[in-house]
């Protein structure tokens, strides 16, 4: 199945997901948003709405037990990562890995420890490879 990359919202919500102990409740991603994004006023309603969307769209499979209903992931954190780091790689540098990590390197912020962790995981890809 091809995943789309998910809005703003919808993906708040899948992080909040990925990050809750299943099984995970519509009453519990609530929490989780409050908690993590308590700038943003979540409503009840709009997260039924949107943890609908996520199960039409193939991330989530949810069965209803008493009165709560109950979401199973169906897509994990990290191959959603990849595919929108693809996505992103093809539309910002035309697929090439060299040019999306020199346009994310080349700023002031990057700290000899980003580039010693850089190196790292380099060297250990190489290894593999």
């Amino acid at each position: 199945m091809e995943f789309k990359k998910l809005p703003d919202a919808e993906f708040e919500i899948m992080k909040a997901i990925w990050q809750t102990e299943p099984p995970v409740t519509s009453a519990m991603v609530t929490e989780c948003l409050r908690r993590t994004l308590p700038q943003k006023e979540w409503k009840p309603q709009t997260i039924l709405t949107m943890l609908t969307r996520l199960e039409q769209k193939g991330f989530l499979r949810s069965e209803k037990r008493g009165k709560e209903r109950e979401y199973d992931v169906l897509i994990q954190q990290e191959e959603y990562l990849q595919i929108e780091a693809s996505s992103f790689r093809q539309r910002f540098s035309g697929g090439r890995f060299t040019g999306l990590v020199k346009a994310l390197c080349d700023t002031d912020d990057l700290t000899a420890a980003d580039i010693a962790e850089l190196q790292s995981w380099l060297d250990e890809r190489s290894r593999h490879s």
